[in-house]
């Protein structure tokens, strides 16, 4: 795909998850259906995640797909691998509730690198757009991290989704030590918000103690970045394909994964897998 346009592909995408969010709000029923533990699906997850997948397939047919209710869809060809992570609601128990922070996210990478994202947040009016090398932003405004330099004025969010026992209490341990250190602490359920908001300078950081894919920040984590912020895994090291996660403005990044370590857990309980669950 010599001739790849970046800039052409996140025009799509805005126009594709658009189009299919108006049209989903046409069906009769949520249809909610239970995945695994407390998570569930709906009929909007599913709506939206073959219609993104077939209309970007018609504009870039040599491309793979990774999406979060069907899995990976891989086209085998010679060359550089294009791939699209989707997450058609991230959010969905916050979705299925009515409440509005949950997104679209939509991600490409090229051989294993994320290269371009679009995250869209319809509750809040919010679009966000990356394409690397060429900085984020959101409804068109330039994005930057926050410059928050103090920990005690920080705004952290801790993500608690599928979580099993030791998980959640890990969890729970982590927001007692963190919250009187801290502005604020907040549980979150969409990556995608969460991952938007640092880049924006909403928010200062993000705490996943999860081993996940979280495909749902994958375009987010491309924002930091390009928004000035720092991602790594909880203890600070390069994050792999299926791992926990720190994203934050970068000046507070230090300061809180020396917290999560010296807390609990996460170089003690996390084996950092990298295969795909």
């Amino acid at each position: 795909m010599e001739n790849f346009d970046a800039k052409l592909a996140v025009e799509r995408v805005v126009d594709i998850v658009q189009k299919y969010y108006k049209q989903s709000k046409k069906l009769n029923d949520l249809n909610i259906n239970k995945k695994e533990r407390n998570d569930i699906v709906t009929s909007v997850d599913l709506f939206m995640e073959r219609n993104i997948i077939a209309e970007l397939s018609k504009y870039y047919p040599t491309h793979s797909f990774d999406a979060e209710e069907s899995g990976e869809t891989k086209i085998d060809k010679y060359g550089d691998f294009y791939e699209w992570i989707i997450d058609p609601i991230d959010g969905t128990v916050n979705f299925a509730a009515g409440l509005p922070d949950f997104g679209v996210a939509v991600a490409l990478q090229k051989n294993g690198e994320t290269i371009l994202g679009v995250n869209f947040l319809p509750k809040l009016g919010e679009i966000y757009t990356s394409i690397k090398g060429e900085g984020a932003f959101c409804n068109g405004q330039k994005l930057h991290v926050s410059t928050n330099k103090n920990l005690n004025d920080s705004m952290i969010f801790v993500y608690l989704g599928k979580h099993k026992g030791k998980e959640i209490v890990d969890t729970v341990k982590l927001i007692e030590k963190l919250t009187p250190l801290v502005r604020g602490v907040r549980i979150v359920g969409s990556s995608a918000c969460v991952s938007s908001w640092v880049a924006s300078g909403k928010i200062d950081a993000i705490i996943n103690l999860k081993s996940t894919q979280s495909m749902g920040s994958t375009a987010g984590r491309l924002f930091i970045t390009e928004a000035g912020g720092k991602v790594t895994n909880a203890i600070g090291k390069e994050r792999q394909k299926k791992d926990t996660m720190i994203c934050s403005n970068g000046l507070i990044h230090d300061e809180v994964v020396k917290l999560v370590t010296s807390s609990i857990l996460a170089c003690e309980n996390d084996e950092f897998n990298t295969e795909k669950y």
